[in-house]
């Protein structure tokens, strides 16, 4: 509801309410006090409007979260149990790598292997990991 149609409200009632009025020298008044009621009513409207849109898009955003944290846990779950499967060495690399978030370098000294043997045995694990979880998902 804009200006216009707080006015043409306003005048509308006063026409439909004009023969009620006890002393038509008021009107004015009666204009004044409905014109500031209509305006307080869209006013009120529109900030309920806004608070339950606000709140409808924080229940959203909310429910996102809380899908998007599942799904994170589950992802977690099904890799965790994957890589169980799998050797020792490839498991180890991969948790240094992606949990601990060493670099190649870090991980190669700890374990005292070639950086090479790092990365291939990781891209091993990672390409495994992608070929069960596509088949899961």
């Amino acid at each position: 509801m804009t200006a216009e149609d707080i006015t043409q409200s306003v005048f509308l009632k006063l026409f439909e309410n004009f023969e009620k009025l006890n002393n038509k020298e008021s009107a004015n008044y009666w204009i004044f006090r409905t014109a500031r009621n209509d305006y307080y009513n869209f006013h009120h409207r529109e900030k309920r409007k806004s608070e339950l849109g606000e709140n409808l898009i924080s229940t959203k955003k909310d429910d996102f979260e809380l899908e998007s944290y599942i799904e994170l846990k589950e992802m977690k779950k099904i890799v965790l149990n994957e890589l169980d499967k799998m050797e020792f060495e490839q498991k180890e690399i991969y948790l240094l790598k992606e949990y601990g978030g060493l670099s190649y370098k870090e991980i190669s000294k700890a374990l005292d292997i070639e950086v090479n043997l790092v990365k291939s045995r990781l891209y091993k694990v990672r390409q495994k990991l992608i070929n069960k979880i596509s088949k899961t998902v």
